[in-house]
């Protein structure tokens, strides 16, 4: 199956922290107004030409760029929980966007991996894989399908340095398919 990744436009994070959301409530930050211009370019790629379906992280970034080329294209477009990208707190506790910064560089350190030892708890990139990996072969029967969601989730199938807002990358999706490791 040939699996056209697309990372979500341009977050603006002002209304959650505005509320003071902490947490998962950070994922409910929406695009700014040049996000919704990358989701748009996004859409006119030629690369989804022929995508039977558009798969969408549950987060309103990449769910507002997955219904934008949903409508744009007219493609059917389907939430996908195990879609959202790496935990940076298992216990979804972080406080703000400063302190998930804080975590990832953690995460980077360790290659991935959270030591027994570490201060903090968060999701190990294998996991991540794993569960993406899971959830993509659910859509075997499709040709080709658009998977609209974070840049560590990219980064696990297709080893792009960085993809950036709004960035597309294609990838062959097969059973087999194994995580080849920290990059």
């Amino acid at each position: 199956m040939q699996v056209i990744f697309i990372r979500h436009g341009e977050p603006d994070y002002s209304h959650v922290t505005q509320r003071g959301f902490v947490g998962h409530g950070l994922d409910m930050a929406q695009l700014s107004a040049y996000g919704a211009e990358q989701a748009l370019a996004a859409a006119q790629d030629e690369r989804l030409e022929g995508a039977e379906l558009v798969l969408s992280s549950p987060y309103t970034r990449a769910l507002q760029t997955a219904a934008i080329i949903s409508r744009r294209r007219d493609i059917e477009l389907k939430v996908e929980t195990d879609l959202h990208e790496w935990l940076p707190d298992l216990s979804h506790a972080f406080a703000s966007y400063e302190a998930k910064t804080k975590l990832f560089e953690l995460f980077a350190e360790n290659k991935g991996t959270c030591p027994a030892e570490s201060p903090a708890r968060y999701e190990e990139y294998q996991s991540l894989f794993d569960r993406v990996h899971a959830c993509l072969q659910g859509y075997q029967a499709h040709r080709k399908i658009a998977v609209v969601s974070h840049a560590l989730v990219i980064a696990a199938f297709c080893y792009p340095a960085q993809t950036p807002w709004g960035g597309i990358v294609e990838a062959n999706f097969t059973n087999d398919l194994k995580w080849r490791g920290w990059v």
